[in-house]
């Protein structure tokens, strides 16, 4: 155990269930992700966050070596692709061995391999069911945008996949600097903006998004000689092509 993080009982005895061989990588990433996350208790709702992140790496990594379908083949194949690493066969070997053994008990996990398999992107960063969740809640006319910056700050931090704490972050404005930066785009708008439409930008709870729709917003009203962002502005300002 790494000092400064604790277990829940429920958490333990959860690894305590998994097999010998990957107890000891299990504890080792769980405290490394509780680190980055400045977490103190490691929970069995982390635990099952933790593990469908990386259930979504090795579908990412499956697809990437050509199959659509969690098979056995795709092990022998990732055993190829990383023959110079003795210890990562080692434990793909003893994976497929276990899977092999345990066909009956592990359909949850080979249903869950089979439902990432078909979502996960061929291109860009796959997210988890979490952080799909919390997007949701974004406004659909400037989700995609949304989409785009939560991506380009996961890509900063070097994740391989997109987590609800990355679309926290940049639901938060990323760091004080950006935040900072996007309030005062904010105050330096161009143009004076109606109550009714500086209330409909309120919704966009992303500060970076904020600042791209004004910028939108602003080019639509001043191509048409417009002194005014109103509501209806607004609107056709922000869905134009």
């Amino acid at each position: 155990m790494v000092q400064g993080i604790e277990w829940t009982e429920e958490a333990l005895q959860r690894v305590e269930n998994a097999p010998a061989f990957v107890r000891p990588g299990i504890y080792k990433l769980m405290a490394k992700r509780a680190r980055e996350r400045g977490r103190t208790i490691i929970t069995s709702e982390f635990l099952t966050e933790i593990r469908n992140e990386s259930m979504l790496r090795v579908a990412k990594a499956i697809r990437g070596f050509g199959f659509e379908e969690l098979r056995m083949e795709a092990f022998d194949v990732a055993k190829e692709k990383m023959k110079k690493l003795p210890r990562k066969v080692e434990v793909i070997e003893a994976i497929k061995v276990f899977l092999g053994e345990r066909t009956e008990r592990n359909q949850m996990i080979i249903d869950k391999f089979t439902k990432y398999l078909k979502t996960v992107p061929e291109k860009g960063l796959p997210w988890t069911e979490e952080a799909l969740a919390r997007i949701q809640k974004v406004p659909p006319f400037v989700r995609e945008m949304a989409k785009v910056a939560i991506e380009e700050e996961a890509r900063r931090r070097k994740e391989k996949v997109v987590t609800p704490e990355v679309v926290e972050m940049v639901s938060r404005g990323a760091s004080e600097g950006e935040s900072q930066r996007a309030e005062g785009l904010l105050d330096g708008a161009a143009l004076p903006w109606t109550a009714e439409a500086k209330e409909r930008l309120r919704r966009i709870p992303i500060p970076f998004v904020r600042a791209k729709v004004i910028q939108k917003v602003e080019e639509y009203a001043q191509k048409r000689g417009l002194a005014v962002v109103d509501l209806p502005t607004y609107e056709a300002g922000l869905h134009r092509p």
